[in-house]
């Protein structure tokens, strides 16, 4: 069922039921009001010819009930008046049935009685004659009110017309309701996967639609950069894969063209494990990051000190390369074992700090970086690595997370442009604050600030 036809279902049920119970009220106060003119004239009637028959009280006698002609009509409407000893000693209708014994035990009980006898409504009322002499009066009518059979008549067809009208007004209230979101659904439709760029128009309402339409717009955006991204991603992975191992098989064909000295074929096997290596390297910071984006939620954490972390970064980065200056600074060194921890993931925070030393030594003339660790008391502890290289420009400072991106002046440095991309994300992971600052001719320092371990 559509949405348009199940609101409009609903509108009518919650209409129709509050004009039924409406419409019912006003006929049960109206039959009530009748009723009550009714039983008052039966009372008017009862007790003024109680009245007059008991004005000559003493000439009273049982009646006998005579039989009905035959072919008479049912009587319409009938005075009875009986003793105390329960017989009756007047009647307007001599040939009217007696009244049940019954009815005589609840009017003992009650000064006023309404009953009903077959198709009479009856009024039953204890009177006592200036003698002291107890008598029951019963006044009997056939109730057929006119007025209250069109009444109920003008109700019913109140009811069904109004039904009627509340059908098609929410009808096309729920057109109208729904308008906006068939607008959504066919712009929606119209965008296609080639043009992510577009977009949904959205109102000045302020309403619900208008928040969904500017969350949906936010998704798209998100789709086209991921999609850009990813795009960017595989073209550049084709070109740093590409590129190492052109230079690997030129290098080989040109080894095998002719006989080579053997300190050629050493060199020339020197030259292609370098390029082997760095080859080795990207495709390792590659799988880390993809690693990273796909498994995030599934990563071990733990605690891991954050000073042997830096200590061991730092061997592995002088084993690879000796020439590597790196100087450490620690402040704030606590008592505790336990507070110089933080949680994370051990090798993933070893690659991040090697990526950032390296990167610190390759572009620092003097090829050295200063790593301080502050420590904290309230557990939130802060690394710093600054190198002294030209530092970055303020226009790349935002593009350097990117995967791939490289900076122009510093083209000529050896790198992939994936170390600080598997970085950011690792951080990000750890839900550590990363922030970057750089004077140009001085040096660039990246700050880490960890949050506070969690008991």
């Amino acid at each position: 069922m559509q949405i348009r036809t199940k609101l409009t279902v609903q509108f009518i049920t919650i209409v129709a039921g509050i004009l039924a119970l409406s419409l019912l009220f006003i006929y049960t106060k109206f039959r009530q009001i009748t009723e009550d003119e009714f039983y008052s004239g039966l009372r008017s009637k009862a007790l003024m010819t109680v009245e007059m028959i008991l004005h000559e009280e003493e000439e009273l006698e049982p009646l006998a009930r005579e039989p009905l002609a035959p072919g008479a009509l049912p009587f319409r409407e009938n005075i009875f008046i009986y003793n105390s000893k329960l017989q009756r000693v007047f009647a307007f209708n001599h040939e009217a049935e007696e009244v049940p014994p019954y009815i005589f035990k609840q009017m003992k009980s009650t000064p006023e009685l309404r009953f009903q006898q077959k198709e009479l409504y009856a009024l039953g009322i204890r009177h006592l004659s200036k003698r002291g002499q107890e008598y029951f009066v019963i006044a009997e009518s056939v109730f057929n009110s006119e007025d209250l059979a069109n009444l109920r008549n003008i109700l019913i067809f109140t009811f069904f017309l109004g039904v009627g009208i509340v059908a098609a007004g929410g009808w096309i209230y729920a057109g109208q309701a729904m308008a906006p979101v068939s607008r959504i659904v066919n712009q929606v439709e119209g965008i296609l996967p080639t043009d992510l760029g577009a977009r949904l128009n959205a109102s000045n309402n302020h309403d619900e639609l208008s928040r969904l339409v500017i969350t949906f717009n936010r998704l798209l955006d998100r789709i086209q950069f991921a999609f850009r991204m990813q795009k960017n991603f595989i073209s550049n992975v084709s070109h740093e894969l590409k590129n190492p191992l052109s230079v690997i098989i030129s290098q080989l064909e040109v080894a095998l063209h002719k006989k080579r000295t053997p300190a050629e074929y050493t060199a020339t096997l020197q030259s292609v494990l370098e390029d082997t290596r760095n080859l080795n390297e990207v495709a390792e910071k590659l799988l880390q990051l993809a690693r990273v984006h796909s498994e995030g939620a599934n990563i071990a954490f733990e605690r891991v000190r954050l000073d042997e972390i830096m200590l061991q970064t730092q061997a592995a980065l002088l084993r690879l390369h000796p020439d590597y200056h790196i100087a450490f600074d620690i402040e704030g060194v606590p008592e505790e074992e336990e507070q110089l921890c933080v949680q994370g993931n051990e090798p993933l925070l070893r690659s991040a700090f090697l990526n950032l030393m390296d990167n610190g030594c390759k572009f620092s003339p003097d090829k050295r970086v200063e790593v301080r660790i502050f420590f904290h008391t309230n557990g939130k502890h802060r690394v710093e690595i600054a190198d002294h290289g030209p530092g970055i420009p303020s226009k790349d400072l935002q593009l350097i997370f990117q995967p791939f991106y490289r900076s122009a002046q510093n083209i000529h440095v050896c790198g992939s442009g994936v170390g600080l991309s598997l970085v950011e994300s690792v951080m990000r992971l750890h839900h550590v604050a990363l922030e970057v600052a750089s004077i140009q001719g001085q040096g660039t320092t990246f700050r880490l600030d960890f949050p506070a371990l969690s008991t």
